[in-house]
């Protein structure tokens, strides 16, 4: 089996965006069981990795990697090749993401940069997976592609999480209630019988 990136997912990679509604979806909003999980307030990064190293996308097609040099380095650890995983770049300050931190890297100097990085590190929020040991699985239903990147993320350490995901309402609305604390912004629906189509399939309720 091919361990490179499938010649579909090459940068830029179109990525499954979210509606706007203003109410909490109910039970048949989206195709099979409705799935909740935090909205990042971070960078939306899709990272590909390769045999030879990690690659960081922004989704409108602008290169990360010189900026998170800490989260590329640690997808390359901790990541096999031939996999291509969504999720969100963020920085955490004490107890609250600091998206205003993650911004000082975009206009940080090569030079300067090392110091941030270590003052302020980036951590890596998974909350899709593309591919799995070089085979396109944008076709795999949301509740098989969740299992394939449980799978990944069973020995993940920091800087990499899984971003958590829940199919119980009043945990969701729990979710909703209490983690705009901590700088969450809401919160975004998928279905479980969802494929990834790179469209504005997903819905989102912000706080």
């Amino acid at each position: 089996m091919s361990e490179s990136i499938p010649p579909a997912l090459q940068p830029p990679v179109a990525v499954a965006l979210a509606k706007l509604v203003k109410n909490f979806p109910g039970p048949d909003s989206l195709p099979g069981r409705l799935y909740a999980e935090p909205k990042w307030d971070g960078y939306r990064t899709v990272a590909l990795i390769n045999f030879d190293g990690v690659t960081l996308w922004l989704r409108q097609g602008k290169e990360l990697t010189r900026i998170l040099p800490d989260l590329a380095a640690a997808l390359g650890a901790q990541v096999p090749p031939g996999v291509v995983l969504d999720g969100e770049a963020v920085i955490w300050n004490r107890d609250r993401l600091d998206f205003e931190a993650l911004q000082r890297r975009m206009v940080t100097s090569r030079a300067a940069l090392p110091a941030l990085v270590k003052e302020f590190p980036a951590a890596f929020a998974a909350f899709d997976v593309l591919a799995v040991a070089g085979q396109d699985v944008r076709g795999i239903p949301f509740a098989g592609r969740r299992q394939l990147l449980e799978e990944l993320a069973r020995e993940w350490a920091a800087p990499l999480t899984l971003s958590p995901t829940t199919t119980d309402p009043e945990l969701a609305k729990t979710w909703l209630r209490d983690l705009p604390t901590t700088g969450i912004e809401g919160l975004v629906f998928k279905g479980g019988s969802q494929t990834y189509d790179g469209s504005r399939s997903w819905l989102v309720i912000c706080t």
